[in-house]
């Protein structure tokens, strides 16, 4: 049985107007996007691309977006922001009301801007994803992670869906990691170096020592008295390091002096004793192009320098002494009057330790002198060190 003209009319009435209902909606909700007056997001589905009002708090596409860690906007091609979660506004260091209906250019230097118009251009055919930086007033960038897709919509202007990651935290991490890696590896290399120089100084050291049967040992325990005298005055175990690493090669320069003076058993003519001189000038020659961390070949210079200017080579005069060579001076003095030299006996600890004393202030660093009497009370030199 067919149905009767006036009930296909009623019926073909009631469909038009359901339709013209749904689209005056959809022109409305349209509108209200394009002008940035409400959220929205479009979706493209079976039934080709929707629009969808995020007005009310409690829809599940807001729940969804709100919920994200990452940022997510809505944008026409000329970068108008018509859709925008909090999270995204928190990048741009904005409330949510400022950056809808805002221009995303605003937040992206030139360079960017190009990076970013290369992403709209190659959204449609391709994933398009770029690093970026969000710029903010008076505040350091943020790196994000940006992916656009293009969403076509017959007849209208296209819009663009971007997903924008914060990778603050993850290039944070990526550099502590890079620069642990790189620093570990640099103190490896370090210690490695560093070994094998001490190493290879430490064996000169010996050999300018076996020339002369008087004084082997005299930088070793020269070096030993440092390194108490530094540790008793409080300073750093680096720059313990330094001192006893400098003091344990304070003679290196003997290497050129003639043997027959080192081992004189008579008082040196003025010409030989310059000779000897001349070994703080040989041993600063040796060691300055060597990258010690410490001032290695300055404090072996400065050895015999005094406070009052009366040492040599260059009569420095208190605080143009380095504290190290300081140290090693008063330690030197220590161990030379305490054990035999070829042209006297051995004067004794009482008697050295009466030579700093009386020194103290004019020849010798105060606090060094006071530092070294206080390791005397329970020190001792190593006859065979």
């Amino acid at each position: 049985m067919q149905a009767s003209v006036p009930d296909v009319q009623t019926s073909q009435a009631a469909e038009l107007l359901r339709l013209q209902r749904e689209l005056a909606e959809a022109q409305q909700s349209l509108e209200a996007i394009l002008a940035g007056n409400v959220d929205a997001l479009v979706v493209k589905g079976q039934q080709g691309e929707q629009v969808f009002s995020l007005v009310s708090a409690d829809h599940p596409y807001r729940i969804l977006l709100e919920g994200m860690s990452e940022g997510a906007l809505t944008l026409n091609r000329e970068g108008l922001v018509l859709y925008c979660n909090e999270r995204f506004a928190k990048m741009t260091g904005l409330p949510l009301k400022h950056v809808i209906g805002d221009n995303l250019h605003r937040w992206l230097d030139a360079s960017n801007q190009a990076s970013f118009e290369e992403l709209l251009l190659a959204a449609g055919s391709q994933p398009s994803r770029k690093q970026l930086v969000l710029q903010r007033n008076g505040k350091p960038g943020v790196p994000v992670y940006v992916s656009v897709s293009k969403i076509v919509m017959p007849g209208q202007a296209d819009l663009y869906c971007v997903i924008a990651t914060d990778m603050t935290e993850h290039l944070l991490l990526e550099d502590l990691a890079t620069s642990k890696k790189m620093a570990l590896q640099a103190l490896a290399s370090s210690k490695a170096l560093e070994q094998s120089l001490e190493a290879s100084i430490k064996a000169m050291a010996t050999t300018v020592e076996a020339r002369d049967q008087y004084t082997a040992g005299h930088m070793q325990r020269v070096s030993q008295l440092s390194l108490a005298i530094a540790k008793d005055m409080g300073l750093s175990e680096d720059e313990q390091h330094g001192i006893g690493l400098a003091s344990s090669i304070h003679d290196v320069g003997k290497i050129g002096v003639p043997l027959e003076i080192l081992i004189k058993p008579t008082k040196l003519s003025k010409l030989e004793y310059m000779l000897v001189q001349e070994h703080v000038n040989i041993g600063h020659d040796i060691l300055k192009n060597i990258a010690f961390p410490w001032p290695v070949a300055e404090m072996v210079y400065q050895h015999h320098e005094r406070l009052d200017g009366s040492g040599y080579p260059r009569g420095l005069k208190g605080a143009d002494t380095l504290l190290g060579s300081k140290i090693i001076a008063v330690a030197d003095v220590m161990e030379a009057m305490s054990m035999n030299r070829p042209y006297r006996f051995v004067l004794g600890q009482d008697a050295a330790l009466a030579e700093i004393k009386q020194g103290r202030g004019k020849l010798y660093d105060p606090a060094v002198v006071d530092a070294c009497l206080n390791v005397f009370k329970d020190f001792s030199f190593t006859p065979g060190a």
